[in-house]
């Protein structure tokens, strides 16, 4: 609609993938050097995990295009499958015929095996790459390690790329995949873009498209960064609708006003939007190809998200350019009046998701699920968790105490007189809400006035801990604490059982460095920071300095 206005080819911020705008940042050529590192090994998994929209198909299109051309790829786009089913998928994708009626599991397995020695004898290399891994179930993912235990002496004959959300992350945590886990040969979480990372990849979309001047300010830029969180995707509908509003003012360039309508529309604005997933937001386009299909129900989206405009005057000059803006003003009076009915289904949907949430059960399954464990909800409590080696804990003290504590927490929140539960899974800029199964951003102030404080986390105590540790205790949870300690200050393990004096000042400095009270004796808020440094793959609340 508006190309030639702008002198472009093609629409620069299509969500439709397209190989001729792929753009490489920084941290995504990191990711595809990990990626290619892990599979340059003896074999065996490598792990791409990142939130929806951050560019985890564009790493994966740039590792297949590197691959030698004697590599032959099976790609499991679909996950939610039984073990049967992702056999005869990678049956298919390798070129394996079978009977579609009788074959078993070692069937598959052995028809499999042998075109992977097929392929090693000639030369070659088999590759398995699974999106949207973390719909895999446990006994899929356990009959995926099995398909790498084909190897010759020297090395194994099937690589497989785990590509998925942050949640693949925890379920391969859980003790059933621990060998699964440790065959990972490399593994890469990716990160948003950057504002620098932005602004190039706004310029590199827009020369592509054959736009050589700049349509976006830098300080426009550092708007837009904030409004999208460097998400990609969402960066693509932002820069689409803020070049469309520009057309129908009449103007040259992206201004503030532009880029502010553009934000309503798509629902990104905090007072009014708040509540938004962005990931949810850039799939449901993607997927419905309508911008009402792109929002999350919110708690305070019950206004329309742009004023009503008059009515366009029907005095139109007959020209093509005059045409054009007339539909991009008829579209936009569309969108305002499909807006408007959509809140009031969003208050009613608010309404049913608090209701679904009166219970605690829903967010405690919620929050092992952030560990790693998906327990049926009828046994998600407290009382489960001493059984995987996990303790609850109950504190008081709001952000603060929740920012130092540092991992997902259920919460009790009242909106109207309601009492309902929610996962407290991040916190940044804006804080992340688990409630029932959908995840919600929400401000800082709209959770404070919801909020009396409490909260339960769940942690994992070294054993035979009883509250504190301190000078004349002695065991194994004393000898843990001294074991974690030397690792983290550089120094060489006493493997002592007994809490000295030494010990004391280990403590101690390590308080000092953590900025805790430094007395030398380590209690809960001790010991949970400790754990932060020791257990690098637990969840986190936000991310470590």
């Amino acid at each position: 609609m508006y190309l030639d206005y702008f002198g472009l080819k093609e629409n620069p911020f299509s969500i439709a993938p397209n190989p001729d705008f792929l753009f490489m940042s920084e941290r995504h050529k990191e990711a595809l050097a990990h990626l290619s590192f892990g599979l340059g090994e003896t074999g065996g998994f490598v792990l791409l995990t990142g939130e929806v929209g951050t560019g985890k198909t564009t790493v994966s299109r740039a590792l297949l295009k590197q691959l030698p051309e004697n590599t032959q790829v099976a790609m499991v786009l679909n996950p939610s499958l039984t073990e049967l089913e992702l056999l005869a998928t990678v049956c298919d994708e390798l070129k394996i015929d079978y009977d579609k009626t009788s074959f078993s599991v070692k069937d598959f397995g052995d028809a499999i095996r042998q075109r992977l020695l097929e392929n090693h004898w000639a030369g070659g290399n088999t590759m398995l790459l699974i999106d949207e891994a973390q719909h895999l179930s446990v006994e899929v993912l356990e009959q995926l390690r099995l398909l790498t235990n084909f190897e010759t002496d020297t090395r194994k004959l099937l690589r497989v790329v785990l590509i998925g959300q942050p949640e693949l992350q925890q379920k391969l945590k859980q003790p059933i995949l621990r060998q699964l886990a440790q065959r990972i040969t490399a593994r890469y979480h990716l990160l948003p873009l950057t504002v620098n990372e932005v602004e190039a990849y706004i310029r590199h979309r827009l020369r592509v498209a054959g736009c050589e001047r700049p349509l976006f300010s830098r300080a426009l830029v550092k708007q837009l960064h904030s409004a999208a969180e460097g998400i990609p995707r969402v960066i693509n509908l932002l820069c689409d609708r803020a070049l469309l509003a520009a057309y129908g003012h009449d103007q040259m360039v992206v201004d503030k006003k532009a880029l502010k309508q553009a934000i309503a529309e798509i629902a990104l604005s905090e007072p009014k939007a708040t509540g938004l997933s962005l990931g949810y937001l850039a799939t449901g386009a993607l997927l419905g190809g309508l911008l009402l299909a792109a929002f999350y129900w919110g708690p305070r989206l019950l206004t329309p998200l742009v004023e009503p405009q008059p009515q366009a005057s029907p005095a139109i000059s007959a020209s093509a350019l005059d045409k054009q803006r007339l539909q991009a003003q008829q579209l936009a009076m569309q969108q305002q009046a499909a807006q408007r009915e959509q809140v009031q289904q969003q208050q009613q949907q608010w309404q049913r998701l608090k209701a679904s949430s009166i219970l605690p059960d829903r967010s405690w399954q919620l929050l092992l699920r952030s560990w790693g464990y998906d327990v049926p909800i009828s046994q998600a409590s407290c009382s489960l968790v001493t059984a995987i080696d996990l303790h609850c804990l109950s504190l008081n003290g709001g952000e603060k105490v929740l920012r130092e504590v540092n991992l997902p927490a259920v919460v009790a929140l009242e909106d109207q007189g309601e009492r309902f539960y929610a996962v407290i899974r991040h916190w940044g800029a804006k804080v992340e809400l688990w409630l029932g199964e959908q995840s919600m951003l929400v401000s800082e102030q709209w959770l404070g006035q919801r909020w009396q404080g409490e909260f339960q986390v769940l942690w994992q105590p070294p054993q035979g801990f009883d509250g504190v540790l301190k000078q004349g205790n002695q065991g194994q949870a004393v000898y843990w604490l001294e074991q974690s300690l030397s690792l983290i200050q550089g120094q060489a393990p006493r493997q002592t059982f007994s809490f000295d004096q030494q010990l004391s000042q280990q403590v101690r400095q390590f308080q000092q460095q953590n900025n805790l009270n430094a007395d030398g004796i380590a209690g809960v808020f001790t010991l949970l920071r400790l754990n932060q440094q020791i257990y690098v793959d637990q969840p986190r609340l936000q991310e470590m300095n």
